[in-house]
C-alpha cells in the first residue's frame, strides 16, 4: 500500500508519454527528456510511464538510454529481467523490432523498411494517438498505486489519464503544439492529419488540466486564446551550446537533420525539386548532407545529395557544415531541430513556418524564404561570404543560450512553488 502524501518526505511526480524520450532522438523526446531531468534533479520520487507501443527494441535498457538513474520506469506490456526490459506485447514486440532494424540496418534494407512504412502512409500524416480502453484499463490501477501529486501529460492525446488521477493531483499538460492549427498547416499542403482535431474539440481537452506548457510565447497566446482562463507558462526546449571547430572540406557543405515525419519529408522534396537545381546551375561544387529518417524517403543519387540516415553524433557534419536549412512547408509549434542546428553554431535558412515560435532577436540567426528563387538565392550569398557566416555563427550561438537549461529549471521552479 502506497503512503499517503503527509508521510511521504518527497514529492511523488508521474511523467507521462507515448514511448521512451530519448534525448537527441527528435525533438518532441529531447523536450520530453528536459522533464525528466528536472525532476531528477530537483529530487522528486519521479515515475515515467510509457503508455505506447513504440518501444526502441525487442529488449532495452531504459536507464542507458535516458540516462537518469533514480528515474522509475513502469512500461506495461514489457517483462523485468534486472535493468534490461523484454517485450511482450505482441503488437508492441513488432513496431520495437522495426525500430531496432532501422537503427542497426543500413543502406538498402534500411531504405526498404523506411520506404515500406512511408507507402503504407502515403499522404497521411500521423499526429497523435489517443488512449485506448486497455491504455486506461493498465494506468487506473498504477495511478493508484503511486498516488502522484504532479502529473505531466505529454500531448493532448494522453489526456484521457486524468480520468485515473487522485483529486488531489496536479495536472499539467506539456501542450508542444496547438494541434487544431497543425492539421490546418497539413491540410493546406494536401495532407490529412490522423487523428484530426478541431479548434472545439482541443479547447474542451484543455479545460481539464491545472497548468498548460506551451514550447513558445505564440503557442502560448494561441493557448490563452482556446483556454482564457488557464495557468500557462512557456517553456522553450533547453539547449546547450557545443561550438566546434570548423574543418575545412573540399566542398562547401550544407547540412539537414529531420526525422520521417511527413511535413519534414514534404519540405525536403520540395527543396530538392524547386531550390536544390537553382543552386547546383550556379554552385555545383555545393554538398547537401541530410541527416535523419527523412533522408531514408528519398532515392539515393541525387546530384550534390548524401543520405546519412540516423546519425548519433551530430558534431561531425556539424563541423564541416557552412549552415544548415529546414524547408518546412507545413506544421506548427517549434522546430526544435533549429535549435540544434544553433547550439552547434550553425545559421539556418528556412521558411516562414519554420521560423514560426522563434523569439525575434536584433542579430537573428535565421534567412527566411518561401519562394524557391529566393531561399536559392540566400544559399549562393551565405555560401559566398565566410564574414557573413562567420556574424552569424556568432549570432546562432548567443541565440541559443537563450534556451539554457538553468532558465528552464527555474521558469520550471515557479510553475511548482519549488
Amino acid at each position: 500500500m502506497s503512503a499517503s502524501n503527509a508521510d511521504r518526505s518527497r514529492p511523488v511526480a508521474v511523467f507521462l508519454c507515448e514511448d521512451l524520450p530519448v534525448p537527441g532522438l527528435n525533438g518532441y523526446s529531447t523536450y520530453n527528456h528536459a522533464f525528466l531531468k528536472y525532476l531528477e534533479a530537483r529530487d522528486f520520487d519521479a515515475h515515467l510511464v510509457i503508455c505506447g507501443p513504440r518501444l526502441p527494441a525487442p529488449m532495452f535498457r531504459p536507464s542507458r538510454r535516458l540516462g537518469c538513474t533514480r528515474l522509475h520506469v513502469h512500461v506495461p506490456g514489457t517483462f523485468r529481467l534486472g535493468d534490461w526490459r523484454l517485450v511482450a506485447n505482441p503488437r508492441a514486440l513488432v513496431r520495437s523490432v522495426y525500430r531496432w532494424l532501422l537503427d542497426s540496418a543500413g543502406g538498402a534494407w534500411t531504405r526498404r523498411l523506411a520506404g515500406w512504412r512511408g507507402a503504407a502512409r502515403g499522404r497521411t500524416a500521423p499526429i497523435g494517438r489517443y488512449l485506448s480502453e486497455p491504455d486506461l484499463r493498465r494506468l487506473a490501477p498504477l495511478f493508484a498505486q503511486i498516488t502522484p501529486d504532479y502529473v505531466f501529460v505529454d500531448t493532448i492525446f494522453r489526456t484521457r489519464a486524468v480520468e485515473s488521477l487522485p483529486n488531489h493531483a496536479r495536472k499539467l499538460l506539456i501542450a508542444h503544439d496547438v494541434f487544431h492549427k497543425r492539421c490546418e498547416s497539413l491540410a493546406a499542403r494536401g495532407m490529412t492529419a490522423v487523428p484530426p482535431v478541431s479548434r472545439e474539440q482541443e479547447q474542451a481537452i484543455l479545460g481539464r488540466f491545472d497548468v498548460l506548457i506551451a514550447i513558445s510565447d505564440e503557442d502560448a497566446r494561441d493557448l490563452e486564446d482556446l483556454a482564457p482562463e488557464a495557468e500557462i507558462v512557456t517553456l522553450s526546449v533547453p539547449v546547450e551550446s557545443r561550438p566546434i571547430k570548423r574543418r575545412t572540406v573540399p566542398e562547401p557543405h550544407i547540412l539537414y537533420l529531420g526525422s520521417q515525419a511527413p511535413h519534414n519529408v514534404d519540405g525536403l522534396r520540395w527543396f530538392l525539386e524547386n531550390v536544390w537545381p537553382l543552386v547546383r546551375e550556379a554552385r555545383d561544387d555545393f554538398v547537401l548532407d541530410v541527416a535523419g529518417e527523412a533522408g531514408l524517403a528519398l532515392n539515393p543519387g541525387m546530384p550534390g545529395v548524401v543520405l546519412h540516415g540516423r546519425v548519433r553524433d551530430l558534431s561531425e557534419l556539424a563541423g564541416r557544415a557552412l549552415f544548415a536549412i529546414n524547408p518546412v512547408l507545413a506544421g506548427s509549434g517549434m522546430k526544435i531541430k533549429m535549435l540544434d542546428y544553433f547550439a552547434f553554431g550553425l545559421p539556418c535558412i528556412t521558411t516562414g513556418v519554420g521560423a514560426a515560435g522563434f523569439p525575434p532577436a536584433d542579430e537573428s540567426p535565421l534567412g527566411i524564404c518561401d519562394d524557391p528563387a529566393d531561399f536559392a538565392a540566400a544559399i549562393l550569398h551565405w555560401g559566398g561570404d565566410s564574414d557573413l557566416r562567420e556574424r552569424l555563427r556568432e549570432s546562432a550561438l548567443r541565440y541559443a543560450g537563450r534556451f539554457s537549461g538553468e532558465a528552464f529549471f527555474a521558469r520550471l521552479d515557479a510553475v511548482l512553488g519549488r
